[in-house]
Protein backbone atom coordinates (compact mmCIF):
# COMPACT_ATOMS: atom_id res chain seq x y z
CA UNK A 1 0.00 0.00 0.00
CA UNK A 2 1.28 3.38 -0.98
CA UNK A 3 -1.10 6.20 -0.66
CA UNK A 4 -1.26 9.68 -0.37
CA UNK A 5 -2.08 11.52 3.09
CA UNK A 6 -5.18 13.19 1.28
CA UNK A 7 -6.37 10.15 0.06
CA UNK A 8 -6.41 8.44 3.56
CA UNK A 9 -9.20 6.98 4.52
CA UNK A 10 -10.11 5.28 8.06
CA UNK A 11 -13.16 3.39 8.41
CA UNK A 12 -14.34 3.20 11.82
CA UNK A 13 -16.47 0.45 12.83
CA UNK A 14 -18.59 0.54 15.97
CA UNK A 15 -20.48 4.26 16.66
CA UNK A 16 -20.15 4.01 20.66
CA UNK A 17 -18.54 6.21 22.70
CA UNK A 18 -15.16 4.71 21.34
CA UNK A 19 -15.85 4.98 17.94
CA UNK A 20 -17.34 8.49 18.30
CA UNK A 21 -14.13 9.63 20.02
CA UNK A 22 -11.97 8.43 17.54
CA UNK A 23 -14.10 10.44 15.25
CA UNK A 24 -13.39 13.63 16.98
CA UNK A 25 -9.59 12.45 16.79
CA UNK A 26 -9.30 11.76 13.50
CA UNK A 27 -10.84 15.25 12.18
CA UNK A 28 -9.03 16.90 14.71
CA UNK A 29 -5.41 15.38 12.76
CA UNK A 30 -7.23 16.21 9.27
CA UNK A 31 -8.07 12.45 8.67
CA UNK A 32 -10.93 11.49 6.70
CA UNK A 33 -13.28 8.85 8.09
CA UNK A 34 -16.45 6.67 7.71
CA UNK A 35 -17.86 5.67 10.76
CA UNK A 36 -20.10 2.43 10.74
CA UNK A 37 -23.13 2.02 13.29
CA UNK A 38 -25.28 -1.44 13.46
CA UNK A 39 -27.92 0.40 15.14
CA UNK A 40 -30.48 2.99 13.87
CA UNK A 41 -28.39 5.95 16.16
CA UNK A 42 -24.88 6.94 17.12
CA UNK A 43 -26.50 8.63 19.86
CA UNK A 44 -27.68 5.51 22.13
CA UNK A 45 -30.43 5.35 24.92
CA UNK A 46 -29.22 2.18 26.36
CA UNK A 47 -26.92 0.42 28.57
CA UNK A 48 -25.08 1.00 31.92
CA UNK A 49 -24.41 4.87 33.14
CA UNK A 50 -20.75 5.52 32.68
CA UNK A 51 -17.99 7.43 35.10
CA UNK A 52 -15.35 9.53 33.42
CA UNK A 53 -12.02 9.03 35.47
CA UNK A 54 -9.58 11.75 34.87
CA UNK A 55 -8.14 10.91 32.41
CA UNK A 56 -11.23 10.22 30.62
CA UNK A 57 -12.26 13.88 30.67
CA UNK A 58 -8.64 15.08 30.26
CA UNK A 59 -9.12 13.27 26.69
CA UNK A 60 -12.42 15.04 26.02
CA UNK A 61 -10.64 18.04 27.21
CA UNK A 62 -8.29 17.87 24.52
CA UNK A 63 -10.87 17.58 22.02
CA UNK A 64 -12.58 20.78 23.02
CA UNK A 65 -15.45 19.42 24.25
CA UNK A 66 -15.09 19.26 28.35
CA UNK A 67 -17.90 21.98 29.32
CA UNK A 68 -20.73 20.26 27.40
CA UNK A 69 -19.79 17.29 29.04
CA UNK A 70 -19.71 18.70 32.41
CA UNK A 71 -23.02 20.26 31.69
CA UNK A 72 -24.48 16.77 30.88
CA UNK A 73 -22.37 14.90 33.56
CA UNK A 74 -22.70 14.62 37.76
CA UNK A 75 -20.11 14.66 39.80
CA UNK A 76 -19.11 12.17 42.20
CA UNK A 77 -17.70 12.20 45.77
CA UNK A 78 -17.25 9.42 48.24
CA UNK A 79 -18.08 6.06 48.04
CA UNK A 80 -20.05 4.77 51.30
CA UNK A 81 -20.13 0.83 51.39
CA UNK A 82 -22.01 -1.56 53.20
CA UNK A 83 -22.52 -5.17 53.23
CA UNK A 84 -25.58 -7.52 52.61
CA UNK A 85 -27.43 -6.38 55.41
CA UNK A 86 -27.21 -2.41 55.34
CA UNK A 87 -24.24 -2.13 57.76
CA UNK A 88 -21.49 0.37 57.21
CA UNK A 89 -18.00 -1.42 55.90
CA UNK A 90 -16.30 2.32 55.80
CA UNK A 91 -16.55 4.64 53.23
CA UNK A 92 -13.40 5.28 50.30
CA UNK A 93 -12.25 8.69 48.52
CA UNK A 94 -11.16 7.01 45.37
CA UNK A 95 -13.07 9.54 43.87
CA UNK A 96 -11.82 12.64 45.27
CA UNK A 97 -8.27 11.41 45.40
CA UNK A 98 -8.15 10.59 41.76
CA UNK A 99 -9.21 14.20 41.28
CA UNK A 100 -6.11 15.56 43.32
CA UNK A 101 -3.61 13.19 41.34
CA UNK A 102 -1.11 14.29 38.62
CA UNK A 103 -1.79 12.49 35.48
CA UNK A 104 1.22 11.18 33.48
CA UNK A 105 2.82 13.14 31.19
CA UNK A 106 3.29 10.28 28.60
CA UNK A 107 -0.37 9.17 28.53
CA UNK A 108 -1.01 12.32 27.34
CA UNK A 109 -2.55 12.94 23.99
CA UNK A 110 -2.66 16.53 23.58
CA UNK A 111 -0.75 19.15 21.82
CA UNK A 112 1.19 19.86 25.08
CA UNK A 113 4.11 17.91 27.07
CA UNK A 114 2.86 19.26 30.94
CA UNK A 115 1.27 16.85 33.49
CA UNK A 116 -2.17 17.98 34.41
CA UNK A 117 -4.27 17.85 37.70
CA UNK A 118 -6.92 15.79 37.00
CA UNK A 119 -10.81 16.43 37.13
CA UNK A 120 -13.24 14.70 40.01
CA UNK A 121 -14.62 11.52 38.38
CA UNK A 122 -18.35 12.65 36.90
CA UNK A 123 -21.09 10.24 36.21
CA UNK A 124 -23.58 10.22 33.31
CA UNK A 125 -25.87 7.96 30.26
CA UNK A 126 -24.45 6.45 27.55
CA UNK A 127 -26.89 8.26 25.69
CA UNK A 128 -25.95 11.66 27.28
CA UNK A 129 -22.42 11.09 26.51
CA UNK A 130 -23.17 9.90 22.63
CA UNK A 131 -25.21 12.70 22.52
CA UNK A 132 -22.60 15.14 23.22
CA UNK A 133 -20.16 13.55 21.27
CA UNK A 134 -22.15 13.16 17.89
CA UNK A 135 -23.54 16.84 18.49
CA UNK A 136 -19.89 18.49 18.96
CA UNK A 137 -18.75 17.25 15.70
CA UNK A 138 -18.98 19.30 12.47
CA UNK A 139 -22.22 18.97 10.80
CA UNK A 140 -20.20 17.49 7.43
CA UNK A 141 -18.51 15.22 9.42
CA UNK A 142 -21.74 13.93 11.14
CA UNK A 143 -22.78 13.28 7.72
CA UNK A 144 -19.67 10.49 7.64
CA UNK A 145 -21.69 8.49 10.70
CA UNK A 146 -23.80 5.89 8.84
CA UNK A 147 -26.36 4.39 10.99
CA UNK A 148 -27.99 0.71 10.65
CA UNK A 149 -24.67 -0.83 9.01
CA UNK A 150 -23.74 -4.33 10.30
CA UNK A 151 -19.99 -5.50 9.53
CA UNK A 152 -20.31 -9.12 7.77
CA UNK A 153 -16.63 -9.27 6.50
CA UNK A 154 -13.73 -7.43 5.46
CA UNK A 155 -11.09 -8.40 2.90
CA UNK A 156 -7.76 -7.05 2.19
CA UNK A 157 -7.41 -5.30 -1.08
CA UNK A 158 -3.43 -3.76 -2.68
CA UNK A 159 -4.89 -0.60 -1.57
CA UNK A 160 -6.69 -0.77 1.24
CA UNK A 161 -9.65 -2.76 3.01
CA UNK A 162 -13.44 -3.06 1.76
CA UNK A 163 -15.70 -3.67 4.56
CA UNK A 164 -18.96 -5.45 3.90
CA UNK A 165 -21.99 -5.12 5.73
CA UNK A 166 -25.01 -7.42 6.33
CA UNK A 167 -27.21 -5.56 4.13
CA UNK A 168 -24.91 -5.90 1.21
CA UNK A 169 -23.53 -2.70 0.99
CA UNK A 170 -19.84 -1.56 0.89
CA UNK A 171 -17.35 0.23 1.85
CA UNK A 172 -13.64 0.74 0.80
CA UNK A 173 -11.16 2.22 2.79
CA UNK A 174 -7.46 2.73 3.48
CA UNK A 175 -8.07 0.74 7.01
CA UNK A 176 -10.01 -0.19 9.85
CA UNK A 177 -10.48 0.92 13.61
CA UNK A 178 -12.48 -1.57 14.69
CA UNK A 179 -13.95 0.31 18.13
CA UNK A 180 -17.16 -2.18 18.19
CA UNK A 181 -16.64 -3.46 21.68
CA UNK A 182 -15.81 -6.72 23.20
CA UNK A 183 -17.96 -9.27 21.07
CA UNK A 184 -16.47 -7.25 18.56
CA UNK A 185 -16.54 -8.71 14.62
CA UNK A 186 -13.71 -6.35 13.42
CA UNK A 187 -11.23 -8.72 15.93
CA UNK A 188 -12.81 -11.90 14.37
CA UNK A 189 -12.57 -10.56 11.10
CA UNK A 190 -9.05 -9.74 12.09
CA UNK A 191 -8.30 -13.14 13.41
CA UNK A 192 -9.52 -14.85 10.10
CA UNK A 193 -7.27 -12.61 7.71
CA UNK A 194 -4.07 -13.47 9.73
CA UNK A 195 -4.67 -17.48 9.87
CA UNK A 196 -5.51 -17.34 6.15
CA UNK A 197 -2.58 -15.00 5.67
CA UNK A 198 -0.38 -17.16 7.19
CA UNK A 199 0.83 -14.06 10.06
CA UNK A 200 2.89 -15.42 13.24
CA UNK A 201 0.64 -12.50 15.04
CA UNK A 202 -2.45 -14.49 16.01
CA UNK A 203 -4.36 -13.86 18.61
CA UNK A 204 -6.89 -16.82 20.02
CA UNK A 205 -10.53 -16.83 18.67
CA UNK A 206 -11.93 -16.38 21.93
CA UNK A 207 -9.49 -14.47 23.83
CA UNK A 208 -11.36 -13.14 27.12
CA UNK A 209 -12.42 -14.95 30.13
CA UNK A 210 -15.60 -14.28 31.94
CA UNK A 211 -15.83 -14.96 35.66
CA UNK A 212 -19.16 -12.84 36.44
CA UNK A 213 -22.00 -11.80 35.28
CA UNK A 214 -24.04 -8.35 35.72
CA UNK A 215 -27.17 -7.14 36.07
CA UNK A 216 -27.48 -3.52 35.47
CA UNK A 217 -30.56 -1.32 36.20
CA UNK A 218 -31.58 2.28 35.53
CA UNK A 219 -34.30 3.98 37.84
CA UNK A 220 -35.37 7.28 37.70
CA UNK A 221 -34.48 9.16 40.54
CA UNK A 222 -37.77 9.84 41.30
CA UNK A 223 -38.69 6.60 42.11
CA UNK A 224 -38.21 6.23 45.31
CA UNK A 225 -37.00 8.84 48.46
CA UNK A 226 -33.38 9.82 50.07
CA UNK A 227 -31.48 9.74 46.32
CA UNK A 228 -29.26 12.58 46.29
CA UNK A 229 -27.26 13.27 42.81
CA UNK A 230 -23.66 12.56 43.10
CA UNK A 231 -24.31 9.45 45.62
CA UNK A 232 -22.11 6.65 44.90
CA UNK A 233 -22.75 3.43 46.92
CA UNK A 234 -21.23 -0.08 46.91
CA UNK A 235 -22.34 -3.20 49.08
CA UNK A 236 -20.02 -6.07 49.49
CA UNK A 237 -20.95 -9.71 50.74
CA UNK A 238 -19.95 -13.20 49.81
CA UNK A 239 -21.14 -14.11 46.15
CA UNK A 240 -22.45 -10.55 45.42
CA UNK A 241 -21.50 -6.45 45.10
CA UNK A 242 -23.60 -4.00 44.09
CA UNK A 243 -22.58 -0.24 42.77
CA UNK A 244 -25.02 2.37 42.60
CA UNK A 245 -24.69 6.45 41.09
CA UNK A 246 -26.96 8.31 40.97
CA UNK A 247 -26.95 11.15 38.12
CA UNK A 248 -29.41 14.01 38.25
CA UNK A 249 -32.23 12.38 37.13
CA UNK A 250 -31.48 8.74 37.01
CA UNK A 251 -29.66 6.39 39.42
CA UNK A 252 -28.12 3.44 37.99
CA UNK A 253 -27.15 -0.40 39.27
CA UNK A 254 -24.36 -2.71 38.47
CA UNK A 255 -24.97 -6.07 40.34
CA UNK A 256 -21.99 -8.50 40.19
CA UNK A 257 -22.38 -12.59 40.66
CA UNK A 258 -19.92 -14.50 40.58
CA UNK A 259 -20.24 -17.59 37.79
CA UNK A 260 -19.95 -21.58 39.09
CA UNK A 261 -17.05 -21.43 36.95
CA UNK A 262 -14.89 -19.26 34.88
CA UNK A 263 -15.83 -19.90 30.90
CA UNK A 264 -14.45 -18.30 27.81
CA UNK A 265 -18.04 -19.04 25.78
CA UNK A 266 -20.58 -16.39 25.06
CA UNK A 267 -23.61 -16.50 26.81
CA UNK A 268 -27.08 -14.91 26.48
CA UNK A 269 -29.69 -14.39 28.49
CA UNK A 270 -33.45 -13.48 29.20
CA UNK A 271 -35.85 -11.28 31.18
CA UNK A 272 -36.59 -14.72 33.45
CA UNK A 273 -32.59 -15.13 33.75
CA UNK A 274 -32.92 -11.37 34.90
CA UNK A 275 -35.69 -11.92 37.22
CA UNK A 276 -34.09 -15.51 39.05
CA UNK A 277 -30.89 -13.32 39.57
CA UNK A 278 -33.12 -10.45 41.70
CA UNK A 279 -34.84 -13.84 43.18
CA UNK A 280 -31.83 -15.03 44.55
CA UNK A 281 -30.56 -11.48 45.51
CA UNK A 282 -33.59 -9.02 45.71
CA UNK A 283 -33.61 -8.74 49.83
CA UNK A 284 -29.69 -7.14 49.49
CA UNK A 285 -29.53 -3.42 50.44
CA UNK A 286 -27.95 -0.71 48.51
CA UNK A 287 -27.82 2.46 50.64
CA UNK A 288 -26.58 2.94 54.15
CA UNK A 289 -29.81 4.06 56.19
CA UNK A 290 -31.81 3.79 53.39
CA UNK A 291 -34.43 0.60 52.55
CA UNK A 292 -34.01 0.31 48.81
CA UNK A 293 -32.96 -3.05 47.95
CA UNK A 294 -32.15 -4.55 44.84
CA UNK A 295 -35.95 -6.37 44.14
CA UNK A 296 -37.05 -2.53 44.18
CA UNK A 297 -34.93 -1.24 42.10
CA UNK A 298 -35.70 -3.68 39.54
CA UNK A 299 -39.27 -3.05 40.28
CA UNK A 300 -39.12 0.86 39.47
CA UNK A 301 -36.68 0.05 36.40
CA UNK A 302 -36.55 1.93 33.49
CA UNK A 303 -34.23 0.06 31.56
CA UNK A 304 -32.28 -3.46 32.67
CA UNK A 305 -29.84 -5.72 31.43
CA UNK A 306 -28.16 -8.89 32.28
CA UNK A 307 -24.57 -9.50 30.62
CA UNK A 308 -21.57 -11.22 30.69
CA UNK A 309 -18.27 -9.35 31.87
CA UNK A 310 -15.41 -10.16 30.08
CA UNK A 311 -12.11 -9.89 31.15
CA UNK A 312 -8.18 -10.20 28.77
CA UNK A 313 -5.87 -8.06 26.95
CA UNK A 314 -5.16 -9.25 23.28
CA UNK A 315 -1.48 -9.92 22.32
CA UNK A 316 -1.95 -8.11 18.92
CA UNK A 317 -3.88 -5.03 18.47
CA UNK A 318 -3.27 -4.78 14.93
CA UNK A 319 -3.05 -6.77 11.53
CA UNK A 320 -0.09 -5.19 8.88
CA UNK A 321 -1.56 -1.90 8.10
CA UNK A 322 -5.05 -2.83 7.64
CA UNK A 323 -6.32 -3.04 10.86
CA UNK A 324 -6.21 -1.64 14.60
CA UNK A 325 -8.09 -2.36 17.46
CA UNK A 326 -9.31 0.06 20.03
CA UNK A 327 -11.25 -0.22 23.22
CA UNK A 328 -13.04 -3.16 24.90
CA UNK A 329 -12.34 -4.53 21.22
CA UNK A 330 -8.98 -5.10 22.31
CA UNK A 331 -9.18 -4.79 26.03
CA UNK A 332 -12.18 -5.99 28.10
CA UNK A 333 -12.10 -5.08 32.39
CA UNK A 334 -14.81 -5.52 34.92
CA UNK A 335 -16.33 -2.54 35.27
CA UNK A 336 -15.93 -2.40 39.10
CA UNK A 337 -13.21 0.75 38.51
CA UNK A 338 -14.73 2.45 35.76
CA UNK A 339 -12.13 2.44 33.57
CA UNK A 340 -13.34 0.41 30.34
CA UNK A 341 -14.79 3.37 28.53
CA UNK A 342 -12.14 5.58 29.68
CA UNK A 343 -9.41 3.53 28.56
CA UNK A 344 -11.33 3.43 25.13
CA UNK A 345 -11.22 7.10 24.54
CA UNK A 346 -7.68 7.60 25.38
CA UNK A 347 -7.34 4.66 23.01
CA UNK A 348 -8.56 6.41 19.92
CA UNK A 349 -6.89 9.83 20.74
CA UNK A 350 -3.32 8.13 20.88
CA UNK A 351 -3.90 5.97 17.55
CA UNK A 352 -4.75 9.17 16.25
CA UNK A 353 -2.00 10.75 17.09
CA UNK A 354 0.33 8.30 15.80
CA UNK A 355 -1.61 8.25 12.86
CA UNK A 356 -1.25 12.13 12.47
CA UNK A 357 2.48 11.93 12.79
CA UNK A 358 3.32 8.96 10.38
CA UNK A 359 1.12 11.49 8.02
CA UNK A 360 3.68 14.23 8.72
CA UNK A 361 5.57 13.94 5.59
CA UNK A 362 3.52 14.86 2.13
CA UNK A 363 5.05 11.83 0.36
CA UNK A 364 3.62 8.64 -0.51
CA UNK A 365 2.99 6.70 2.70
CA UNK A 366 3.90 3.41 3.04
CA UNK A 367 2.33 0.35 4.53
CA UNK A 368 5.49 0.01 6.84
CA UNK A 369 4.49 3.59 8.78
CA UNK A 370 1.05 2.99 8.96
CA UNK A 371 2.18 -0.69 10.89
CA UNK A 372 4.53 1.23 12.89
CA UNK A 373 2.04 3.65 14.09
CA UNK A 374 0.22 0.63 15.06
CA UNK A 375 2.84 -0.92 17.13
CA UNK A 376 3.43 2.74 18.94
CA UNK A 377 0.17 3.26 19.98
CA UNK A 378 0.11 -0.63 21.44
CA UNK A 379 3.37 0.07 23.21
CA UNK A 380 1.61 2.95 24.91
CA UNK A 381 -1.47 1.38 25.91
CA UNK A 382 -0.56 -2.50 26.41
CA UNK A 383 1.22 -2.37 29.78
CA UNK A 384 -1.30 0.38 31.15
CA UNK A 385 -4.00 -1.80 30.41
CA UNK A 386 -3.06 -5.28 31.77
CA UNK A 387 -2.46 -3.11 34.79
CA UNK A 388 -5.88 -1.98 34.39
CA UNK A 389 -7.71 -5.60 33.74
CA UNK A 390 -5.79 -6.88 36.38
CA UNK A 391 -7.01 -4.41 39.09
CA UNK A 392 -10.30 -4.12 38.01
CA UNK A 393 -10.59 -8.06 38.50
CA UNK A 394 -9.24 -8.19 41.86
CA UNK A 395 -11.29 -4.95 42.78
CA UNK A 396 -14.29 -7.38 41.98
CA UNK A 397 -13.15 -10.40 43.50
CA UNK A 398 -12.41 -8.29 46.29
CA UNK A 399 -16.29 -6.76 46.68
CA UNK A 400 -17.40 -10.25 46.20
CA UNK A 401 -15.23 -11.63 49.12
CA UNK A 402 -13.73 -14.40 46.98
CA UNK A 403 -12.02 -15.87 49.95
CA UNK A 404 -11.50 -15.13 53.24
CA UNK A 405 -8.00 -12.77 52.67
CA UNK A 406 -10.04 -10.75 50.36
CA UNK A 407 -12.59 -9.82 52.43
CA UNK A 408 -10.89 -9.42 55.36
CA UNK A 409 -8.74 -6.80 53.68
CA UNK A 410 -12.05 -5.49 52.25
CA UNK A 411 -12.95 -4.77 55.26
CA UNK A 412 -10.84 -4.33 57.54
CA UNK A 413 -7.85 -2.85 55.25
CA UNK A 414 -9.03 -0.56 52.47
CA UNK A 415 -11.07 1.78 54.78
CA UNK A 416 -7.82 3.36 56.27
CA UNK A 417 -7.11 6.80 54.90
CA UNK A 418 -3.33 5.93 54.22
CA UNK A 419 -4.73 3.15 52.06
CA UNK A 420 -6.96 5.16 50.20
CA UNK A 421 -4.44 8.14 49.70
CA UNK A 422 -2.24 5.46 48.50
CA UNK A 423 -4.62 3.46 46.05
CA UNK A 424 -6.35 6.38 45.09
CA UNK A 425 -3.09 8.31 43.51
CA UNK A 426 -2.26 5.62 41.45
CA UNK A 427 -5.07 4.18 40.04
CA UNK A 428 -4.70 4.08 35.84
CA UNK A 429 -7.22 4.33 33.28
Amino acid sequence: MSISKSNLKVIIVGGGPVGLTAAHALTKAGISFTLLEQRPSAVIDAGSNLVLQPEGLLTLSSLGILPQIMAASTALGKIERIDHKGRSIGNVDWFLNMAKKYVNAKYRHDDTNKASTGHAPRTLSRHDLTSVLYNTLPVDKQANIIPDKKLATITSTPTGVVVTCTDGSTYEGSLIIGADGSHSKSRAQMHSLALSSASTSVNEETPFLTTYNCLWIRMPISATQGIIPGISSETHGKGLATQFFAGDDTAVLGIYEPLPEPTKKRQYFTSADEQALVERWGHVKLLHGNDLTIAEMYAKRAQAGLVTLEEGVLEHWSWGSKIVLVGDAAHKYTPSTGSGCNNGMVDACLLAKELSAALEENEPIEAARIEAAFARYQNLRKDVSIATCTGSGRATAMATWSGSILSFIDVHIIPRRIVQNFIGKRITV
